[in-house]
């Protein structure tokens, strides 16, 4: 039997798996053509920073702390993704203009799922 550890692990790897391979596609289809360590090297730094502004955004807890922490990292990850982007086009890099569309998505995921959880819990209020 596995352990939880063993379990969350293996999600992880997983999971990663999926989105280098999605993101080696979608830059393949723009005429960036990267390996997946490419890949890796550019997306893994901000991997971890989507993950935490994720587990803010959805966490209950009411903290006025929290709610600063996460407005500060969605600016964060909102100038990182700009500048990945702009920083792509002026190096002609398709691949970090891909990472800049990336990052801009998972921030508007991050939005979409805080406005979400907020207008359903206005509802059951």
């Amino acid at each position: 039997m596995k352990s939880d550890m063993e379990k969350n692990d293996t999600k992880t790897r997983l999971i990663n798996e999926i989105t280098t391979t999605g993101l080696q596609s979608a830059a393949k289809k723009l005429g960036a053509p990267a390996s997946k360590r490419q890949i890796r090297k550019g997306v893994s730094k901000n991997i971890s920073l989507i993950d935490e502004l994720l587990r803010i955004a959805l966490i209950k807890n009411k903290d006025a702390s929290k709610k600063v922490q996460r407005n500060i990292e969605f600016v964060g990850l909102g100038v990182i993704a700009a500048h990945t982007f702009y920083k792509g086009f002026t190096k002609k890099k398709p691949l970090w203009i891909c990472e800049g569309i990336f990052l801009t998505a998972a921030l508007g995921g991050v939005l979409l799922a805080t406005q979400l959880k907020a207008a359903k819990m206005t509802i059951n209020q």
